[in-house]
């Protein structure tokens, strides 16, 4: 009996640790001009222009050293800090990689100040 509680403990421990390894190897910053559609990337760099519709919809451009890209942060997708960004803010952001009328963008799903 013994064994089996400690099997159990270490597959939960094991789970944790690879939940934790997986969200840290898939956050590696990397540069625009590098971006892939389809994968969970992050991005840094510095706003270049903010709206936000009247749905509660948020749009960005970031650039970075490499270029610049178009960011969505959708009004359900809890990102507090988004209307709240204005130009010249430097940001860390989260989110899938996607094309939107021939154009990449990333569709946020975490945005940071930096």
């Amino acid at each position: 009996m013994n064994i089996l509680k400690i099997s159990i403990v270490i597959a939960i421990l094991g789970l944790i640790g690879l939940f934790f390894i997986t969200r840290v190897s898939s956050e590696q910053v990397i540069s625009i001009k590098d971006l892939k559609i389809g994968q969970m990337e992050r991005i840094t760099g510095m706003v270049t222009s903010a709206y936000t519709s009247r749905d509660g919809h948020t749009f960005l451009k970031v650039a970075d050293n490499t270029g610049e890209i178009k960011i969505v942060a959708f009004e359900g997708s809890n990102i507090e800090v988004a209307p709240e960004l204005e130009v010249g803010e430097e940001v860390s952001v989260f989110g899938r990689v996607d094309e939107y009328k021939g154009e990449i963008e990333i569709i946020a799903k975490d945005i940071r100040k930096v």
